[in-house]
C-alpha cells in the first residue's frame, strides 16, 4: 500500500539572495521561513541577526516548477536495431514561477538586471532603469531559495517543510506583462541554473521533518 503522508499539496515561498552555495544556517526545530524573516542562524554571528540579502518575492501564481533536462545521445552500430550504448551530453535545469507582485524589483529580476538600477526619485517616487547592456555583458546572477511542503510528520498530520536551494540562477529569457482591464498584472519569470564552480551541482533539496 501506498502512504498518504508522503502525497505534497501546497505552494512554496521564494526567496531570491547573492549567488553562490552560502546561505542563511538551518535550526533544528525552526522553520526555514523564520530563520529567513528574522534571524541567520549561524553560531559566528547568533541567531537574531537580520537576514538583509535574502529577500521574499512576496506572492506567486501558478506555483514554482523546478524542471531538469538531461540531454542524452545514443550510439547507433550496425549489428543492433537499436543503440548499443546511450551518453550523456547536455544537461539543463530550470525554475519558473509568476510574480504576482509587479513591484519594479521583480521587474528587474525578470529582466536579469541589478537590484541597484531602482532609485528613488523623490517622496514616494521610485524609478527603475530599463537597461539595454552592452556587447559581451554578463547576465546577473542570483542565488534561489523555495520552500514548500515535505511529507508529513509520522507521528501527526503535520506538513515538514522542503528547502530547494539553487546556487546560481539567472534570467535570460523573455518576459512579457501586461496591464489588462480583465486581469491582473503578472510576471513570468524564468531562471537557468547553472552548476557551482567548485562542487560541480546545482544546488540541493532537503526534506525538514522536524519543523
Amino acid at each position: 500500500m501506498g502512504n498518504k503522508k508522503q502525497i505534497l499539496v501546497g505552494a512554496a515561498d521564494v526567496y531570491l539572495g547573492p549567488s553562490g552555495t552560502t546561505k542563511p544556517a538551518l535550526v533544528g526545530g525552526t522553520k526555514y521561513r523564520t530563520t529567513l524573516a528574522t534571524a541567520d542562524g549561524s553560531t559566528s554571528t547568533g541567531v537574531g541577526t537580520l537576514v538583509t540579502n535574502w529577500k521574499n518575492v512576496g506572492y506567486t501564481q501558478e506555483g514554482l516548477e523546478v524542471s531538469y533536462e538531461p540531454d542524452y545521445a545514443d550510439v547507433q552500430v550496425d549489428q543492433l536495431l537499436d543503440a548499443a550504448k546511450i551518453f550523456k551530453q547536455g544537461m539543463t535545469v530550470s525554475l519558473r514561477t509568476t510574480f504576482a507582485e509587479a513591484t519594479l524589483d521583480n521587474l528587474l529580476i525578470a529582466w536579469g538586471q541589478l537590484d541597484a538600477t531602482v532609485s528613488s526619485v523623490g517622496p514616494f517616487e521610485r524609478e527603475a532603469a530599463m537597461e539595454a547592456g552592452s556587447l559581451g555583458a554578463a547576465p546577473v546572477e542570483r542565488g534561489l531559495i523555495a520552500i514548500g511542503n515535505s511529507p508529513e510528520h509520522a507521528a501527526d498530520n503535520n506538513y515538514g517543510e522542503r528547502v530547494y536551494h539553487a546556487f546560481r540562477v539567472l534570467s535570460v529569457e523573455s518576459s512579457a506583462h501586461s496591464m489588462s482591464r480583465n486581469d491582473p498584472t503578472v510576471v513570468p519569470v524564468s531562471f537557468r541554473a547553472l552548476p557551482d564552480d567548485s562542487t560541480s551541482r546545482y544546488g540541493s533539496i532537503r526534506d525538514r521533518l522536524n519543523v
